[in-house]
């Protein structure tokens, strides 16, 4: 029996990339954000620079076209 919920590598690898990027980026300065009310428009282009910002967005539009189980 297939396991239909098994992620592909590239999914596994957009989740990787994610968690990363959180951990290094997010994480660690997160409190100190939400104390201060604000969010880095920094780290706002470093998201997008990895993809983030225009994951529905078709690779012709110039997204990166990914569906709604990648975005999660």
């Amino acid at each position: 029996m297939t396991d239909q919920f098994a992620l592909t590598e590239d999914q596994i690898a957009i989740q990787d990339m994610a968690r990363r990027f959180t951990a290094d980026a997010i994480t660690p300065f997160a409190a100190q954000w939400d104390e201060d009310h604000v969010f880095p428009r920094e780290t706002i282009k470093a998201a997008a620079e990895l993809g983030f910002a225009a994951i529905y967005v078709s690779e012709e539009s110039g997204g990166i076209g990914l569906g709604r189980l990648e975005a999660a």
